[in-house]
């Protein structure tokens, strides 16, 4: 069975992402874990921190009686969703919130991270400099970001932002095969300044490659990258964006541009963003799956 990991600090925000969990726990047949943390006697991460510092009184770490009070919820929203039969287990931890979901990804062995995120006003703020971006970056395993506005709703339409690039391509096998358990549309999407040959030549041969009834590919040029996605997403009603993450290169590409504007298009779509392996990295898979098999 999948393992989904879901760090929680009983805020609204982490309350409505739990929603998502749930549903995504049924579309893959996994269980849910969640991850409540708290840090003494510094407090580091606000979101986190300012739950604490209202809820707890701080002489009193031993008893955690608030803990008792908020984990009963979440079993009330999943009996709310029809997905009692979901199994749950709960951790609680005193660390650093980036590290304590990082050393239990790896003790879990979990697939999925679903978390909340919240007070972004576009890709950028989402991104650059937050727990979550952080968590994507080196968690290495797949993270949806559910923004604090978005409303549960079936995923039929899913966007994947490339650069066409050759080392995309396994990862958008990966989201092909999330598309199908979803039974969504996915929609490939390149933008950017220009487009060059190579591109186009990588295009064609990834076109080849699935079915032209359930993956469409796009290419648009435009300085405006939020901008020309946002109104993407309002034409094909898009419900969840994807896209690699490698060490905020691709993030500081993209908005490396000139933005005219802040936008929110993303206030009521999750976003998953998927690590990309390096080249390294993906030599030293290969050679360990050699090993064992030899």
């Amino acid at each position: 069975m999948k393992k989904i990991l879901f760090p929680i600090d009983f805020s609204e925000t982490s309350f409505n992402a739990f929603r998502y969990a749930l549903h995504f726990a049924k579309k893959i047949n996994a269980e849910i874990v969640t991850l409540h943390v708290y840090e003494y006697p510094a407090i580091v991460y606000s979101e986190y921190g300012n739950f604490l510092i209202d809820n707890y009184n701080v002489n009193e770490w031993t008893e955690f009686e608030n803990y008792k009070d908020e984990v009963p919820k979440l079993r009330a929203i999943a009996e709310n969703e029809q997905l009692e039969h979901i199994k749950i287990s709960h951790v609680l931890k005193q660390g650093n919130v980036q590290d304590s979901i990082l050393d239990l990804v790896k003790k879990e062995r979990a697939d999925y991270i679903v978390m909340g995120t919240k007070g972004a006003t576009g890709l950028k703020e989402i991104f650059l400099g937050t727990v979550t971006q952080s968590i994507m970056n080196n968690a290495k395993i797949p993270v949806f970001a559910v923004p604090s506005n978005c409303e549960y709703q079936p995923i039929k339409r899913i966007l994947f932002l490339t650069k066409y690039e050759k080392s995309h391509f396994p990862i958008l096998k990966i989201i092909f095969k999330l598309a199908k358990v979803f039974e969504a549309h996915l929609d490939v999407l390149q933008v950017s300044t220009s487009f060059d040959n190579t591109h186009k030549t990588i295009y064609s041969e990834w076109e080849k490659s699935f079915p032209k009834s359930e993956v469409s590919f796009f290419t648009l040029t435009s300085n405006d990258y939020e901008g020309t996605i946002n109104e993407f997403m309002k034409l094909h009603k898009t419900n969840l964006v994807t896209m690699p993450i490698h060490h905020l290169g691709f993030f500081e590409k993209i908005f490396s541009y000139s933005l005219s504007r802040k936008l929110t298009f993303h206030s009521n779509i999750p976003i998953l963003g998927l690590y990309e392996r390096k080249e390294t990295e993906t030599k030293q898979v290969s050679k360990n799956q050699k090993t064992m098999h030899s």
